[in-house]
């Protein structure tokens, strides 16, 4: 088996410039990045191409007479290939109120390390 190097452009986010990166990589490692202004280019490259990470936004039910969704999200970016599984898995779940902005509803999320933390605050 003969190890080929790959070629692949992304678009960092890390900043507001948002610079085409040109990554070359050969066996889940990088071996060129070109195009990034900024130091940040480099580790935004590493970490999409080898454990890509998002942060979950969503909603769940919550039984309040004022609303009866309360948007919530991860406290920190989750396994990219995990998202979808997180996602319908998040909205099982039903919560009564009070609830303040940044309580955490579900601590560890599917063992992912991830806290789902509420978004919004609601009183009733």
């Amino acid at each position: 088996m003969v190890d080929r190097e790959f070629k692949k452009v992304i678009t960092c986010i890390e900043c507001p410039v948002g610079c085409r990166l040109n990554v070359k990589y050969k066996n889940k490692k990088i071996t060129q990045i070109d195009g990034n202004q900024c130091k940040k280019g480099n580790k935004f490259a590493e970490t999409e191409l080898i454990d890509p990470r998002r942060i979950l936004t969503t909603t769940i039910t919550i039984k309040s007479v004022i609303i009866k969704r309360l948007p919530v999200r991860s406290n920190i970016p989750a396994p990219k290939g995990k998202i979808l599984e997180m996602a319908r898995e998040v909205k099982k779940i039903k919560i009564n109120p009070p609830v303040k902005m940044g309580d955490i509803i579900v601590k560890n999320f599917l063992d992912s390390g991830v806290d789902i933390i509420s978004s919004a605050s609601i009183d009733e």
